[in-house]
């Protein structure tokens, strides 16, 4: 099998204990919750209260947009709140879990024997349906539409990531389950987009394709597979989900049952000890202070590079529901004498300015940005971590000046928050580049 070997990227040599192949068993929490904001362009319409009793699978809210999809709750017990934010907008729909937790069963499903009407109508109320996303927009995947192919991410090049295999062991029937039912689902090919260092022939399943990619970070990224694969536009749409999306779908079919479970890499610089945790779907953060070896840890849902910070205790302190790390980083940055005149010192650099890059072993990551917003000037370091043709810096300056037709052209259609972090973390404007995509690509969707 022939690999696409990413040659443009960068690994950030971020340090931190890695987790063993063994998985373990998270602590037990008390609370979970669902966060509307992280399923791009929704809007909530509650459908419980405050109060009410719930099982696991009953639904908790939907999409006015796509309102046959609901979000159900991963827990049962009891709504504890509703937590909204500027303009009323939904933040976190919180569920206390109860001492004895009911499911609601629905019928199973035979993914190989089923239409695809039939796979649609039974993963709309499971609340499931939101694992696949669309590009372009990264959205949540819109169910009356037919995707030109599906993606299956089964790669992960993120700082301190895990081999996906590894969150399946266990899980394997209801990842071939899963596979089978997104055939029926794609309106041409479906991918599994693999590492060259893993073995997933076991799992394959008839009509997928096995497309391996090495090579710098983002070498993993969905948007860095459809580029390479099935570019999209703004009439040529393509879905991805991750690996345990699918075991989800696949274990549900084969069930009638909501899972509940998720398994995480907690990693990071301010990580105790590193593991691949079991743990609950929406599982509050603050069950995992004890990893923490910092006085003061930002902790983050995903990557050091394109995570959203979860910090226990805050309206947003929960897994996400496309978490495969939650990341712990020093929240008390020291500024360093002379800063970037000093000949040595401890931080790392894409542009050489420091020679510890060189020097030494031991280099901080911690959340200081080191510096304010100043314009933007291109020193080539776009090109440099940008894989995909595209021109990034003639991109991002027409992100910058609100060019919509002109980043139209220059291909921001493709692209997603993750895409361009490396843009973002190589730039020395300390301006928020994902911010302004986002506005963007809302823009565009609004305005057709």
């Amino acid at each position: 099998m022939a690999v696409i070997t990413i040659k443009r990227g960068l690994n950030l040599p971020i340090q931190g204990p890695l987790p063993s192949h063994n998985i373990v068993d998270g602590p037990a929490v008390s609370e979970i919750a669902l966060l509307p904001g992280e399923s791009w362009g929704i809007k909530v319409r509650m459908l419980a209260q405050v109060g009410d009793a719930v099982q696991i699978g009953t639904p908790l809210f939907c999409d006015k947009r796509d309102p046959d999809v609901l979000y159900t709750s991963p827990a049962g017990g009891t709504l504890k709140a509703v937590h909204r934010g500027e303009r009323r907008v939904v933040l976190s729909v919180v569920v206390e879990v109860g001492g004895h937790e009911e499911t609601v069963e629905f019928l199973p499903v035979d993914p190989g024997k089923a239409s695809r009407d039939e796979l649609v109508a039974a993963l709309q109320p499971s609340g499931l349906w939101p694992n696949l996303r669309q590009r372009p927009f990264n959205k949540v995947a819109v169910s009356s539409e037919t995707p030109r192919s599906i993606f299956v991410t089964a790669i992960d090049t993120a700082p301190q990531a895990v081999s996906p295999r590894e969150f399946l062991a266990g899980r394997e029937d209801d990842f071939r389950a899963g596979l089978t039912a997104l055939t029926k689902l794609s309106g041409g090919a479906t991918y599994l987009c693999t590492s060259p260092k893993d073995n997933w022939s076991e799992l394959m399943v008839d009509g997928v394709k096995e497309q391996a990619f090495g090579g710098k970070h983002p070498a993993g990224n969905a948007g860095v597979h459809i580029h390479h694969l099935d570019p999209v536009g703004q009439n040529r749409t393509a879905w991805h989900i991750d690996v345990q999306g699918v075991a989800e779908i696949g274990a549900f079919l084969r069930s009638g049952k909501v899972p509940t479970e998720r398994r995480v890499a907690v990693v990071g610089p301010a990580a105790k000890e590193a593991a691949i945790v079991n743990t609950r779907r929406g599982a509050a953060t603050k069950a995992f202070q004890d990893y923490a070896s910092a006085e003061v840890t930002r902790f983050v849902n995903g990557s050091a590079l394109d995570g959203a910070t979860a910090d226990p205790g805050t309206l947003k302190g929960y897994l996400g529901r496309y978490s495969r790390q939650l990341t712990l980083i020093d929240d008390a940055p020291e500024r360093e004498f002379l800063g970037w005149t000093k000949p040595i010192g401890s931080r790392w650099s894409l542009t050489n300015t420091y020679l510890a890059k060189f020097l030494k072993k031991s280099l901080r990551f911690d959340t200081d940005v080191n510096g304010g917003e100043r314009a933007i000037v291109p020193l080539g370091n776009y090109e440099k971590v940008m894989p995909m043709d595209i021109l990034p810096t003639q991109l991002i300056k027409a992100i910058a000046s609100d060019d919509l037709e002109g980043a139209e052209k220059l291909g921001v259609l493709e692209l997603d928050e993750e895409d361009i972090a490396l843009c973002q973390y190589v730039c020395p404007s300390k301006i928020d580049m994902t911010d302004m995509l986002r506005a963007m690509l809302t823009r565009i969707e609004k305005e057709g």
